[in-house]
């Protein structure tokens, strides 16, 4: 009987992250291992008619200048149950240099919760252009109340969206 049981609960796992909500503003940081750097990594993502759709803010601190960038990103849940992340379309940054349009940048991460709180850790991969090699590091963010929570990325939306967009998240 307990190899049916572990079967079943083996098999239904996946399941359950179609279950889970997603949705909401989710603060954590990424990890670069090329540049070994830590970067502050901000998600917004809502669920309209069935699909998820969502914004990501990344940012990093050079001397006393802080560089940002703002992306909308695809957000599905994949058949094993991971919440993958594509980008979409640049929307502003103010990196130093020419950015390449060409570079999009791949998440794929598991979704956990402990208690009340809900992570989503993984990996992190840009693909390589002519200007760029391919980018690797790991991601951890965790849900957090929009409302109460400062979040540049929520302030970015606020200022340069249309407001249903944040009536999703709120």
């Amino acid at each position: 009987m307990k190899p049916i049981t572990l079967l079943i609960a083996v098999l239904c796992c996946p399941v359950f992250a179609f279950c889970q909500d997603i949705t909401g503003l989710w603060k954590g940081t990424m990890y670069n291992d090329s540049t070994k750097q830590v970067l502050e990594y901000e998600i917004v993502i809502r669920k309209e008619k069935g699909k998820f759709t969502g914004y990501s803010h990344s940012s990093y601190l050079m001397g006393t200048t802080k560089y940002y960038g703002v992306k909308k990103i695809n957000v599905r849940v994949a058949k094993d149950g991971k919440i993958v992340m594509q980008d979409a379309k640049w929307l502003e940054n103010n990196y130093p240099g020419e950015q390449s349009k060409n570079v999009i940048q791949l998440n794929v991460l598991d979704l956990a919760k402990s208690g009340e709180e809900s992570y989503m850790d993984g990996l992190f991969v840009t693909n390589r252009s002519r200007a760029y090699n391919a980018l690797t590091g790991r991601m951890s963010i965790k849900r957090v109340n929009s409302l109460v929570a400062h979040s540049e990325l929520m302030n970015y939306l606020q200022m340069n969206t249309a407001n249903e967009i944040l009536t999703v998240v709120k």
